[in-house]
């Protein structure tokens, strides 16, 4: 099946979304009111508008306010659609019983047997969630509905169930009450393109997810005499199976764009005042804005009127998106600055221009250029805001990273992690650095102490609990316990200690695990040739400018997944892909996934699917149908799709990438702070 078709099928979703949305809403009488939760807004106008939602009966729409209850007339029903969180579910129980509690004073008369308020849960609704409206009195009173949207098509080859709290909740509390949600979700997609005949799982979540997948049963036989799935192969992986990809600082543009400015479902907020390093940096390292800017800025009232701009991301809405998003930064920005320049030289033809020829030219063609003009003015601006917020630390992050894959001077590098938060702290980037470390080298409790100490100085006590977040997953050592790595022996801190004063140059004999799982898997990529390529500007200036050492040639930086880390590290879930789409028989897969510890394909262990196949001769490789579906759980970032984008394209196939969310490695690291505060 050719991938235009494959990716209209996968837009089908929206009209199985609309479906349920529809029986949820014409199972309720009634006039009726939608409440709905700001962060909802944005993923519901990918499944319908609001002229839709009036054809079935919701006469008003309102955004959600926490602390302000919204009243309802006597012959309306409310219906509130929230996210699945508990504290969002206790307030709107309060605000129903404080409606509630008005109207029994104004003596408003209804029917009892009559709900006049529903609560529709976003993606699942709890089974205490029943249990609560017992305890609070109101059951029988508020109905309780659940609704997901399954996956929502962000962009070619992208879907996303913009769940934000999955890795939160399963990885760090072992909260796995949304994992059914996923299975039910991937339950859809073979229904919608077939079941794959192997189904790659790797981490505990991801074999629970094929488990609840075998117990829903078997799919129901189509009518039509092709039967084959659309999808060959299903990878299902967790994401604590490959921390350094989100870890470490993307090069690709929209990898980029998210380090720096909020997204949801697709839609990019250019906030140029307000944005995620702002917010998260010690106040004391923030530029205090000139007088200039401060007239500039308009009032409070003024704002509420202003639209936000936003940058969709998507190919299919935005050209200039489309033809840089998986680029490398330089490549990208240096064409947009180009574009630019060159809309600049078409409208000035209009000077040069007679009479006639303005006519026709203001009605033919300057409406597509005055919005291409205004497409990259937005570009323009997030990419020059992207120079400004990272470009003065740009090489120097990229310079530690690539010490610490390498681990290479270990005490080098936390003088260098400890020197980034004196001077230029981020909240969430700092721990980025360290986590990066810890999953690559490991740390020592006495160095996570001190760093620790350093930095609730800066941030405060009341985040000691992040630190105790990130040690259940492993992205941390747990504090005041020895870790259990090679740094942990007193020989072997002996012989870091010496081995951080040898010359850089020379070469050490010690590897990490981390090291040598990557090296099996060729993740590692060897920079020896580095020296020799030219630095490439991706700033308008050199004080604000990130360079990298990319080729000055894209198309040798381009040929490796690993441009989009700067030739540094290949994502784990690319690798993957291409050992599935390159290998000629099951043997050779085998070969290459032997290395990889409690990887399963169709729920067995490598070596009994290895037998199995033999044993019924089946001849599942080479892979005839060249599409692949990607499922990442906990997340999944913009390198890691760019990657598996390019590894489709040298493989000539057809890698489609889903996962509850799209996120940077600050929103990874922002996970162990819910409820510290």
């Amino acid at each position: 099946m050719q991938s235009s078709s494959l990716d209209k099928k996968l837009q089908g979703f929206q009209l199985i979304a609309q479906e349920k949305l529809q029986a949820i809403l014409c199972s309720i009488p009634g006039k009726k009111d939608l409440i709905i939760e700001p962060n909802l807004i944005k993923p519901l106008e990918h499944i319908c508008a609001a002229s839709w939602l009036k054809l079935k009966g919701i006469q008003r729409i309102f955004k959600l306010d926490s602390n302000n209850a919204i009243t309802r007339s006597s012959d309306q029903v409310q219906l509130y659609m929230i996210r699945s969180d508990l504290n969002l579910f206790y307030r709107i129980m309060d605000q129903i019983k404080l409606i509630r509690s008005t109207e029994a004073q104004s003596s408003m008369s209804d029917d009892a047997s009559f709900k006049y308020y529903h609560i529709i849960c976003v993606p699942s609704c709890f089974g205490y969630f029943v249990r609560l409206l017992e305890h609070e009195g109101l059951y029988g009173v508020v109905g309780l509905h659940r609704f997901s949207w399954d996956f929502i098509y962000l962009d070619e080859g992208l879907l996303s169930m913009e769940v934000q709290n999955v890795f939160s909740t399963a990885f760090m509390r072992s909260d796995c009450s949304l994992i059914p949600t996923i299975s039910h979700s991937l339950r859809v997609l073979h229904l919608l393109c077939g079941r794959p005949n192997i189904i790659l799982t790797y981490g505990a979540h991801s074999e629970n997810i094929l488990k609840m997948l075998n117990n829903l049963g078997s799919l129901p036989k189509k009518s039509n005499d092709n039967n084959e799935p659309d999808f060959s192969t299903m990878l299902i992986i967790d994401r604590d199976k490959d921390f350094a990809s989100p870890l470490l600082t993307p090069a690709i543009y929209s990898g980029l764009l998210l380090e720096v400015f909020n997204s949801n479902a697709g839609m990019l907020e250019l906030d140029l005042n307000k944005n995620k390093i702002l917010q998260e940096k010690l106040s004391i390292f923030s530029i205090p804005p000139s007088k200039r800017d401060k007239e500039a800025k308009p009032n409070k009232n003024d704002q509420k009127n202003i639209k936000p701009t936003t940058i969709r991301l998507s190919g299919m809405h935005d050209e200039i998106y489309a033809e840089n998003r998986y680029k490398h930064f330089a490549a990208a920005s240096s064409q947009i600055r180009q574009q630019a320049k060159s809309i600049s030289m078409e409208l000035q033809k209009l000077n040069n221009m007679k009479l006639d020829e303005m006519h026709d030219y203001v009605n033919r063609k300057l409406p597509k250029i005055t919005e291409m003009k205004t497409k990259l003015l937005r570009h323009l601006n997030a990419s020059e805001k992207v120079i400004e917020m990272l470009g003065s630390n740009y090489r120097r992050v990229q310079s530690l990273e690539e010490d610490i894959l390498n681990n290479v001077s270990r005490k080098k590098i936390l003088g260098d992690i400890d020197e980034l938060l004196t001077t230029d702290g981020h909240k969430y980037n700092i721990l980025r650095l360290l986590c990066l470390l810890h999953v690559c080298a490991g740390i020592t409790s006495d160095e996570l102490s001190q760093f620790i100490r350093n930095y609730c100085n800066y941030f405060g006590l009341k985040y000691l609990v992040v630190f105790q977040n990130l040690s259940q997953i492993g992205l941390l050592p747990t504090p005041g316990e020895e870790t259990a790595n090679i740094l942990s022996t007193p020989l072997n801190k002996k012989a870091t200690k010496l081995l951080s004063n040898i010359p850089l140059n020379i070469p050490k004999f010690q590897q990490t695990q981390f090291q040598a799982n990557a090296n099996r898997l060729k993740l590692m990529v060897s920079t020896a040739g580095a020296e020799e390529m030219d630095n490439i500007s991706m700033g308008s200036s050199s004080s604000a400018s990130i360079s990298t050492t990319g080729s000055t040639t894209m198309s040798n930086t381009t040929a490796c997944p690993s441009y989009v880390f700067n030739r540094l590290y290949i994502p784990l879930v690319a690798q993957l892909c291409s050992f599935l789409l390159k290998s000629s028989n099951v043997e050779e897969l085998v070969t290459k996934l032997s290395m990889i510890e409690q990887i399963q394909i169709n729920g067995q262990s490598i070596k009994s699917y290895s037998q199995s196949v033999k044993q019924g001769n089946a001849k599942d490789l080479p892979l005839k149908n060249r599409n692949i579906f990607v499922y990442l759980v906990g997340g999944i970032t913009y390198a890691e799709i760019a990657a598996c984008n390019l590894i489709s394209k040298l493989t000539e196939s057809q890698v489609f990438v889903a996962s509850d969310c799209i996120l940077s490695g600050s929103e990874l690291i922002a996970g162990a702070f819910n409820g510290s505060v």
